[in-house]
This record gives structure tokens, sequence and C-alpha cells, in this order.
């Protein structure tokens, strides 16, 4: 598709409030530049006390200091989740990720607790199919595949010598599922890291093929080597039961996932 372009006849504004209100925060607000805000007086909720206490307790037992709690934290969470965020809604998040960060829960566990929590208040989704897509019959692509050889590549990698830092040592869990068997994706939450699509939570699909063990991306990410390695599954879904309106009755989909992210289909 073209790039869209559109004739711009006017110039762009640079108040110079605004542009003084950057430069001169009126505000306390972690180091960031913000505009002058008005001051609301509100009682704490009861939400906010408990973070606060949590926050506490735990610096505390020594799991985290002022600085980190403060700026490393509850500050340094990008721009998007510091300004979307209330106040104690951020140090909560920061408390979260520093229990991950330092190995004190593992991500896993971190998601198989709010999941919990979200079944006991009946607040998990129930998706049966998605949004209607814009895909019609006349619809084509071009799809060009690469050989995975780089013509640019030199050729030469660093020798990490016979064990690379990040293979992994933890013990090899039994597969649960074979080919054939029907499993359902779990919906659990996506905080912090995921690479388990959307479109595809609490969908249902089929076993096409197991691939090998491997560690889970959430104990990747974070250094866990010695976690425990989960068998990988290749699973096929019907692109018309992942899409509404999706018009070719025989397309399939397929991804991977490893074991702790499927459950059997009822």
């Amino acid at each position: 598709m073209p790039a869209i372009h559109q004739a711009q006849d006017w110039p762009y504004e640079v108040p110079h409030t605004l542009y003084e209100a950057y430069i001169w925060p009126t505000h306390d607000v972690g180091g960031q530049p913000y505009a002058p805000q008005i001051f609301e007086e509100k009682e704490d909720e009861e939400w906010e006390n408990n973070v606060y206490i949590t926050c506490e307790v735990l610096g505390f037992r020594g799991m985290w200091n002022a600085e980190e709690r403060r700026r490393r934290y509850a500050n340094d969470i990008g721009l998007t989740l510091y300004y979307g965020f209330p106040y104690n809604a951020r140090w909560i998040w920061g408390a979260a990720k520093m229990l991950v960060d330092k190995n004190y829960v593992s991500l896993l566990e971190l998601q198989g607790k709010i999941a919990e929590i979200r079944e006991r208040l009946g607040v998990n989704s129930n998706r049966r199919g998605h949004a209607p897509s814009n895909i019609n019959h006349g619809d084509t692509t071009k799809i060009h595949t690469g050989t995975g050889k780089s013509p640019s590549s030199p050729g030469k990698y660093i020798d990490y010598g016979p064990t690379p830092p990040w293979e992994p040592t933890g013990e090899v869990q039994p597969a649960r599922f074979k080919v054939g068997d029907r499993v359902r994706v779990k919906d659990l939450p996506a905080i912090f890291y995921t690479r388990t699509q959307m479109y595809v939570r609490n969908m249902t699909g089929t076993i096409a093929a197991l691939t090998y063990p491997d560690l889970v991306p959430a104990d990747e990410a974070w250094d866990r080597y010695d976690a425990p390695q989960e068998q990988y599954y290749i699973v096929r879904f019907q692109q018309k039961d992942l899409w509404a309106e999706y018009p070719f009755e025989n397309d399939t989909l397929q991804s991977e996932y490893p074991d702790m992210w499927l459950e059997a289909a009822d």
C-alpha cells in the first residue's frame, strides 16, 4: 500500500507557555517534564493504602532500597506507563517488577497468581471469537520466503566455549499432550513480557507436532537458565475460529507454544 501524504498548509505550534512548562517543571514528578496541574484533594483508596504498606514491608525486609523504589521501579518505567498510571499504581507495578528482576519469584509464578486472583474474582475474559476482520475474497498477498542465508553475513561467530552462557540446565518436564490432541491456549496476564499472541488466547486448536523441550520465554528473558524445560508444541488453528467473518473454510494457522500455555480442551 502506498504511503498516505497530507499537504500541510499550517505551521506547527510551540506555545511559549508549554515550552516553558517543560523546561521549568512546576511539580516534582520523578524528574519528568510536566505542565502545571490542579491539586486534587482526595482521600487514599483502600488499595492505595495496601500498596503503600506492601512497598514498606518489602523495604523493611531488605528487598529494595529507597533509590530502587522511588526511581528505578516507580519512575523509570517509560512515559506511557508513567503518565498512564496513578502514583500508587506505579509503585505496585514497580514492586512486582522488582520481585521478578531479583528472582524472588519467576514471571510465570506472578502470572499464575494474578490469573488465580482474576479467576476468584470472576474477571477472566471468555473470548468466543474476535473482532470482524477486513479480509475479503479479493485480497491476495505475495509472500517472499527467505532462505536463512544472509549475503552480508561474515560467517564468524563469537566462541563461547563448550557451554554457551544461555545453555539451559533445568530438568526436562514430560510432555502432557500428543499429536491430534485438542488444546486451548490459556489467557494468562500479559504483564512485563509475553510471546503468546492475543488472538489465540482462550482459543482451541489441535496439536500438529511436538518440537523440542526448552525454557519458556519468560524464564529465558530473566536469565533463569536453571528453570524446568518444557515441551514445545506446534498448534494448528482454523483461521475462521480466530477471526470473525474470515471467508475461507480450510485455511489454518500454526504457532508454537510451551506446555504451560496449553490446557486440554473439554
